[in-house]
């Protein structure tokens, strides 16, 4: 007899996929132990074919610290457009607080957690195809501290290869290089989802469960029945090519969005607005025409009356020091003018007392001519004379 048993929908389920037992209350107390930058809360009706009714955010608000009671620590309420209500906060308390609410304003509501903002995937190869997942999850979780959320394999349907590369999903929001797994430092790699498009009208925005648009050809971008008959044209980019044409710039700007949300842990429409946003400057920039001739005109006639504005200034400050100079040298000139006088004068007095025993009467009249013409000799030199002639 066979040892081998045989797979069940139960064993092959757990080859597939695998799904932690914990609540998400549990797994968003766990997050505040990783890194991460915000919590996200989504409120929904109960009911996912009607929205919560829009009530007045006061009326939110007072609700919510009726029993939120870590209310102070949600940053941010935003109403989204299906009708639901978005919390963020930073606070897991706060954040687990808010999913276990079970009616808002008199309606029954269900709570989830976004978990693209607390968790990363990564990808592992060569995992053996009959290694249980939940084994795996194990053996991660004892020897690399991480906290798995969720684990696919990608497998398909009656495939024969012995290995196969896993999906896998943890908490926090930075990963290593490589984990280890069964004594093997096995290399990872960041997972980055493919751009996804409706199947209805080709859109990237949103899913076909939700598209309320009518059915066109993928490749004209045109309504009609039967076989194409009408030449290539993409309805997103409206280039010659069909719309799941991977060169197309829309595919393209699409897989860098989602490889920004990958990389950031944001929500994708969050992605698409930074995106956008980003480029958008950058396009304004590129597009700005350059400054025309009346603005270069202005720019120069300002700067001119600003050079002789300055000018004038300079002229008026060298103005105002050489009128100062110059009153200092006539003050000067007529201190050493006094001076020069009173030393003349003192020097009559000597002289005509020295004299007055040995000189003539004749010699004596002549003296004071004498000494009166030596001392107007200083303002002769100021006034640019000659010497006077002999005395």
């Amino acid at each position: 007899m066979s040892n081998v048993k045989p797979q069940t929908l139960g064993t092959v389920m757990n080859n597939i996929y695998f799904k932690s037992r914990k609540t998400s209350n549990e797994l968003v107390l766990r997050a505040g132990q990783k890194q991460y930058n915000e919590i996200n809360v989504i409120v929904s009706n109960a009911d996912k074919n009607k929205k919560l009714p829009h009530s007045n955010p006061f009326l939110v608000q007072a609700l919510i610290k009726q029993v939120v009671n870590r209310h102070d620590n949600i940053d941010n309420m935003k109403f989204t457009r299906q009708g639901k209500i978005l919390f963020t906060t930073k606070d897991p308390l706060c954040a687990v607080q808010l999913l276990s609410l079970t009616q808002f304003m008199e309606t029954d509501i269900s709570t989830d957690v976004i978990w693209e903002n607390i968790c990363s995937r990564f990808l592992i190869f060569d995992i053996p195809v009959n290694t249980p997942l939940e084994e795996l999850a194990k053996e991660i979780q004892e020897k690399n501290d991480m906290d798995v959320i969720e684990m696919r394999r990608f497998l398909k349907q009656n495939s024969v290869k012995d290995m196969s590369p896993v999906l896998i999903t943890v908490l926090g929001t930075t990963i290593p290089d490589e984990i280890k797994i069964w004594f093997i430092n096995q290399k990872i790699q960041h997972f980055i989802d493919r751009p996804r498009q409706c199947t209805k009208c080709y859109s990237f925005a949103h899913a076909s469960r939700i598209c309320d648009r009518t059915n066109v050809c993928f490749l004209c971008g045109e309504e009609h029945v039967g076989p194409c008959q009408g030449p290539e044209k993409c309805i997103n980019c409206k280039g010659p090519h069909n719309a799941k044409s991977t060169s197309c710039p829309t595919y393209i700007k699409e897989g860098k969005i989602l490889e920004f949300k990958c990389r950031n842990h944001i929500t994708t429409s969050e992605a698409r607005r930074v995106y956008h946003l980003q480029n958008m400057k950058y396009s304004e920039v590129v597009k700005s025409p350059p400054a025309s001739a009346e603005l270069q005109n202005t720019v120069t006639l300002k700067f001119e009356a600003l050079l002789q504005s300055v000018n004038e200034k300079f002229e008026s400050l060298i103005q105002s020091v050489n009128e100062k100079f110059e009153k200092q040298t006539a003050i000067f000139a007529e201190m050493l003018h006094k001076t020069i006088e009173s030393i003349m004068q003192n020097m009559y007095k000597i002289i005509a007392q020295s004299l007055e025993t040995t000189t003539s009467p004749t010699r004596k009249k002549k003296l004071p001519k004498n000494l009166d013409l030596s001392t107007s000799l200083p303002m002769q030199w100021d006034a640019g004379g000659k010497n006077v002639q002999d005395i």
